[in-house]
């Protein structure tokens, strides 16, 4: 009865905000998205509505004072980004999802090329976003996210074992156990762990419910002060961070059940979960932002996202201090992807060593945004960010990021955004795409943007990306 009575109460307030909204309103270039990038491109100044949510939710208090309450609803909007120099454009789409399987010379080439750069993937499924914009009083806002996110690096022997396994070249014996396995054999006197020093591999797939509040806190036309934070519940399906250092190996792994991924013996309560989507991990997070402007003209921001931690107490395991004793039963993987056989690299015939744990407390990537802005005129806006992160955890970013972004409305109805961010794992890329609002009343919107345009047009780019954004509705 209570949740059926909370249905009906959403129901009813979205309803009565929908009847309120004035339909005859056209929607305005201001009310369409913009493309700087994702959640690290250049957006803690010039991102409105509901794409503030997780950049600067200080933004929700900021639009026209017109005396009509704004809405904007999306659903599915999605983002997805793979980087790596081992992988031109005209193998990425292929490999990354096991449709052509590589030759042993590609295996091998490749996995000479992840020593170099390594590799960096993230994409961000949005089933269902929300924000509602009161006169006065504020706006708020409601995003549900998909985020999936992660990288590796690969010293030449650990890249080779895995894409050669038992064939890789640092494999000096293989035996035929008793049940007819093949199973390779280190040289006893080779340090294995030296052999991966500086390696690592990390995963992470989180799933977020955020509630976002902005406001103005003081000010006018002349000079005002926005303010918001987000309170967000977190489940995480997945995580993995596994470091190779000091002739040691390290880390933790926790996958639902989803990955089946066999820990053998393991018979530990806490491995062992029922439904294929059981989270193995829950926590709290926060954002908070603050967004100052200059006669509506200049603005200057700054936001702290993703404060908190995640509990993992589901399938979670510890890595111990080897591997597998110098002794491999591992075939290899035949698609440069962690995705597609993820099992193969985490499972009991993979590479590591497994003890069980109760929990593990892990730090959420937490970034600091500072950005600048400038809207020149109704039709065009700049907007520069810096992008810092506060701590290694699984799914960060490596090191600083800088971005910029232009947008251009060509007309009420269009919108063209351009920048160029780069950091982390990447060389500075060049993200665009094009916004559309349509008839009745320019009601729906949509958009397609990529991460590096310039991916798409010259065959040797090391980045893939692409953002889309077709089902977006705008009412005032």
């Amino acid at each position: 009865m209570n949740r059926i009575a909370l249905h009906a109460l959403l129901g009813a307030i979205l309803k009565s905000i929908m009847l309120s909204s004035s339909f005859g309103q056209l929607a305005n270039e201001n009310s369409m998205m913009s493309y700087g990038g994702w959640n690290d491109g250049a957006g803690s100044c010039l991102f409105r509505d509901y794409q503030s949510i997780g950049v600067n939710p200080a933004n929700l208090g900021i639009y026209a004072e017109d005396g009509v309450t704004k809405v904007n609803l999306g659903f599915f909007d999605s983002y997805g980004l793979f980087y790596s120099d081992a992988l031109p454009k005209s193998q990425v789409l292929s490999s990354l999802f096991g449709r052509n399987p590589l030759s042993a010379e590609e295996q091998e080439s490749i996995a000479r090329l992840f020593l170099e750069t390594g590799n960096s993937y993230t994409a961000e499924i949005v089933p269902v976003s929300l924000s509602v914009q009161f006169p006065k009083f504020g706006g708020l806002g409601f995003k549900w996210r998909e985020r999936f996110s992660g990288s590796t690096i690969f010293t030449t022997p650990l890249a080779d074992i895995v894409f050669n396994g038992i064939s890789s070249d640092y494999i000096d014996t293989i035996i035929i156990d008793v049940i007819g396995n093949q199973i390779g054999l280190v040289d006893e006197n080779t340090n294995v762990a030296d052999l991966f020093n500086g390696s690592q591999v990390k995963f992470n797939w989180l799933r977020e419910y955020n509630l976002s509040f902005g406001r103005s806190v003081f000010g006018n036309k002349a000079l005002s002060l926005f303010a918001g934070g987000s309170v967000k519940f977190l489940q995480s399906n997945a995580t993995a961070d596994i470091t190779f250092d000091s002739d040691s190996v390290s880390g933790f792994a926790a996958f639902s059940s989803l990955f089946d991924i066999n820990y053998a013996n393991i018979t530990d309560p806490n491995v062992q979960l029922a439904g294929r989507l059981t989270p193995v991990g829950s926590g709290m997070g926060f954002d908070l932002g603050a967004t100052l402007a200059v006669s509506e003209k200049l603005f200057a921001a700054i936001s702290v996202t993703d404060i908190g931690a995640i509990k993992y107490t589901g399938n979670l395991v510890t890595v111990t201090d080897a591997l597998q004793d110098s002794l491999v039963n591992y075939i290899g993987i035949n698609a440069a992807t962690i995705f597609s056989d993820i099992d193969q690299l985490f499972n009991a015939q993979g590479l590591f060593q497994y003890l069980p744990a109760s929990e593990k407390k892990v730090a959420l990537p937490t970034m600091l945004h500072i950005g600048g802005g400038l809207h020149l005129t109704k039709q065009l806006d700049l907007a520069a960010d810096l992008i810092q992160p506060f701590n290694k955890a699984p799914g960060n970013l490596e090191k600083t990021y800088l971005a910029a972004l232009v947008g251009f409305s060509p007309s009420k109805n269009v919108k063209i955004s351009a920048g160029f961010k780069g950091g982390g794992l990447t060389d500075f890329d060049i993200p665009a795409g094009v916004s559309f609002s349509l008839f009745p009343y320019q009601i729906w919107q949509f958009s397609i943007g990529t991460g590096d345009i310039i991916s798409w047009v010259k065959q040797d780019r090391p980045t893939v990306s692409i953002t889309l954004s077709l089902l977006r509705f705008h009412f005032e």
